[in-house]
């Protein structure tokens, strides 16, 4: 991905456009061969990731891309 950003960034234009979310976790050295991220923000995306699988219905993800 050119500029920096993340592969949704393309994907939500992708034709008539598709819903993404991106979620990152806090990295130090995110660009070396290996980086540092601190456990309690790993499980609390984890947390934050299964919470937003929970309530997300068919309903929910079709108004995503309403006008």
């Amino acid at each position: 991905v050119v500029r920096g950003g993340t592969d949704a960034g393309r994907l939500h234009m992708y034709r008539e456009g598709r819903p993404s979310i991106v979620l990152g976790v806090p990295t130090r050295h995110i660009h070396s061969h290996v980086g540092i991220i601190h456990r309690d923000d790993l499980e609390n995306a984890v947390k934050l990731v299964i919470a937003l699988i929970k309530r997300l219905d068919e309903k929910t993800v079709k108004s995503f891309s309403e006008l």
